[in-house]
């Protein structure tokens, strides 16, 4: 009997535990079709649409970081361009999460899904893959001290709208971690310490004027004679 218990828990451990299906989204919210071979994400400022190249898989697990209730809005779009349809749920393997992606049958094409997103974006790519982020419009992380870019991309270009693209060539097992700001911000930050720099010389101004003017009351004060 024990041995019969030990069975069951080592298959629920492998094969994980599956939790109620996940609705799945609309295609016209993504940009698809993508690229072969390649893992793209559109960064915004509260989520990331996450774009994955899959190829003749009858299922794709994707590993979940946050809550299960951050996986959102999950679509299969063929390299045709046809929506495709699947059961989605997530499954629980040695207490880690995994959306776990199953079709009717043999699939490839593209399948995409949004995640939470902010200012610093972090990915481990498991498998030898370009990886494309492509930043908001009107954002960068070039500047120094301000944007960050973890290892250094293969190539930085711009799309047809503007937005900046950093790409990686097979970053297998290196970490890619982009923190990216509006363009403007430096210059923002510029004025900013001007109108400091400005204040904190008028104060040292007027401290400067305030006590030569007390040191010339005292003196005129010394000189009148006293009764």
């Amino acid at each position: 009997m024990k041995i019969v218990l030990v069975f069951i828990l080592l298959l629920v451990l492998l094969q994980g535990c599956i939790s109620p299906t996940v609705k799945t989204g609309d295609p016209s919210r993504y940009e698809l079709p993508g690229l072969a071979n390649t893992t793209i994400f559109y960064l915004n400022l509260s989520s990331v649409q996450s774009i994955y190249n899959v190829v003749d898989r009858a299922s794709v697990d994707y590993r979940i970081e946050d809550s299960i209730q951050t996986f959102r809005y999950p679509v299969a779009v063929d390299y045709s361009g046809k929506n495709v349809s699947m059961n989605v749920s997530i499954i629980s393997i040695m207490a880690k999460n995994y959306a776990h992606l199953n079709f009717s049958s043999n699939f490839s094409g593209f399948v995409a899904f949004t995640i939470p997103g902010g200012q610093d974006f972090t990915y481990f790519p498991t498998d030898n893959s370009t990886i494309r982020v492509v930043l908001p419009e009107n954002f960068t992380a070039g500047t120094i001290f301000l944007g960050y870019v973890q290892p250094v991309p293969d190539n930085i270009t711009k799309d047809s709208s503007g937005r900046e693209i950093l790409v990686w060539n097979n970053p297998q097992n290196k970490k890619i971690r982009v923190r990216y700001h509006q363009n403007d911000t430096p210059v923002m930050l510029m004025y900013l310490f001007g109108s400091l720099l400005a204040a904190a010389l008028f104060v040292w101004g007027y401290y400067h004027y305030s006590i030569s003017a007390l040191k010339k009351k005292r003196e005129m004060l010394e000189k009148i004679p006293r009764k």
